[in-house]
């Protein structure tokens, strides 16, 4: 079967023909029909996560068809089901499993598309745990992609506690930002988009921001963002501000951005880039810093359900065959995606 590999940071993806997984216990082999591209495919080749086996078959936004189940077990699950595969293989049974930490669980058996092989080949096994169905008016591609930025963005917003009336912030208008838009326009907040260009203003403002503000390269003026804040929240400044970037200086304008019991939630991160402010700036506000990474499978659930209802949709703005994998990431060096890139399987 065909699967793209990476072998060490600082080289492209391989496509490479590869023995077709077997079916062990308590597990499922699925016929992959899409599987998005993340930015944090980009932490592989640049060196912030290892490729640890070597080589490893990333992707850890999967969809696609059951082709093999484990017969031994008692599941609902049945070949020729459409499904959506959380990604981290978590123990399910201790304390953080049983206390909404399963996406920390410390007893996990790996994580897909991280540390065993994940979605950019054409069957991959996944612990029938992992499995959640694909919801009937959801497509392969939008199952996909709700794997990890709809599951985020509902994770993070359950943790922020954004709520009916919040007035919150979205810096990064990106795959996930866009959802977390959706997500706290769900909870009755007020959102606020911040971009770095008209184009991608636009598409804060389709899926629901009330309002945007552009800051563009060099991206010079976060220092300003605060005072902009406040000016369109009449001086109250946010309740939540939601940091997909993670710069140093666009963590420092988070702070400065939030108004009395004001949450900084992050989420993005960059290298080398470290939050570095004077604590009396946040604790005058009372305020909090909060963070969130991926998700529980509930989150995935509800992502999925949101996306069924029409209440909240991902933007899938390019398609893509595997073998041109390298051109999906090279999108997001240039800094040219708007919304997310999927991989189908079946493209020629």
């Amino acid at each position: 079967m065909r699967a793209a590999r990476l072998y060490k940071a600082g080289e492209k993806f391989k496509i490479e023909d590869i023995e077709k997984p077997k079916l062990e216990k308590n597990t499922a082999i699925i016929k992959v029909k899409t599987a998005g591209v993340c930015a944090t495919e980009l932490d592989f080749i640049e060196g912030i996560f290892p490729i640890n086996p070597s080589p490893l078959v990333p992707g850890h936004e999967i969809s696609g068809d059951i082709e093999e189940i484990d017969q031994e077990v008692k599941t609902e699950y049945k070949a020729g089901d459409k499904v959506v595969v959380y990604n981290v293989m978590n123990c399910g049974t201790c304390w953080y499993c049983r206390n909404d930490f399963e996406n920390d669980c410390p007893n996990r058996k790996g994580q897909i598309g991280f540390t065993v092989d994940g979605g950019f080949e054409e069957y991959v096994k996944v612990p029938i745990s992992s499995l959640t169905y694909l919801p009937p008016n959801v497509s392969y591609e939008e199952g996909a992609v709700l794997a990890c930025s709809g599951m985020t963005a509902v994770h993070s917003t359950r943790r922020a506690g954004t709520k009916m009336g919040d007035v919150v912030a979205v810096n990064g208008i990106g795959g996930v930002g866009l959802m977390c838009i959706q997500v706290a326009k769900i909870c009755g907040a007020r959102v606020i988009g911040i971009s770095d260009s008209e184009e991608k203003a636009e598409l804060a403002k389709k899926v629901g921001a009330d309002d945007t503000i552009i800051i563009p390269p060099p991206y010079d003026e976060y220092e300003k963002l605060g005072k902009e804040i406040r000016k369109i929240t009449n001086g109250k400044g946010l309740d939540v501000y939601y940091e997909l970037v993670g710069t140093t200086d666009t963590l420092n304008a988070g702070v400065d951005s939030l108004g009395i019991g004001g949450r900084l939630m992050i989420i993005g991160y960059k290298a080398e880039q470290n939050l570095n402010f004077y604590p009396v700036d946040l604790l005058v506000k009372e305020g909090q810093i909060l963070t969130s990474v991926a998700g529980c499978k509930r989150d995935l659930e509800l992502a999925l359900q949101f996306a069924n209802e029409k209440r909240a949709n991902p933007i899938i703005t390019n398609r893509i065959p595997l073998e041109k994998i390298n051109d999906a990431i090279q999108l997001i060096i240039d800094h040219k995606i708007r919304g997310r890139s999927v991989i189908m399987m079946d493209m020629e």
